[in-house]
C-alpha cells in the first residue's frame, strides 16, 4: 500500500494524533486490519464492548474500521478539529 504524502510528510509524529485502529490501518492497510479482527466470529475480542451493564440486553456494537481516506482528512483537518471547529 502506498502511503498519501499527508502520512509520509508527518512520518510517525501522525501517529501521536491517530488511535489505535487508525494506527494499524496506516502500518497493515484497512484489508489486513479487517482480517486481524476477525469480524465474522461473533465471540471475537472485536466485539466485546464494555457498556457498564450487567444484566438484560446491552446492544451490539460493530467495530468502525476506518479508511485510509478518513486518516489523511483527519490529519488534514487536525487544527480544525482540535479548535472545535469540525467533530
Amino acid at each position: 500500500m502506498d502511503l498519501p504524502e499527508s502520512i509520509k510528510g508527518l512520518c510517525f509524529n501522525s501517529f501521536s494524533v491517530l488511535n489505535e485502529s487508525e494506527r494499524s490501518v496506516v502500518m497493515f492497510g484497512e484489508e489486513e486490519y479487517r482480517r486481524q479482527l476477525d469480524l465474522e466470529n461473533d465471540d471475537a475480542p472485536c466485539w466485546v464492548t464494555d457498556s457498564g451493564e450487567t444484566h438484560g440486553f446491552v446492544g451490539w456494537n460493530p467495530q468502525c474500521i476506518p479508511t485510509i481516506d478518513y486518516i489523511v482528512w483527519k490529519i488534514e483537518n487536525l487544527e480544525k478539529i482540535r479548535k472545535g471547529k469540525l467533530n
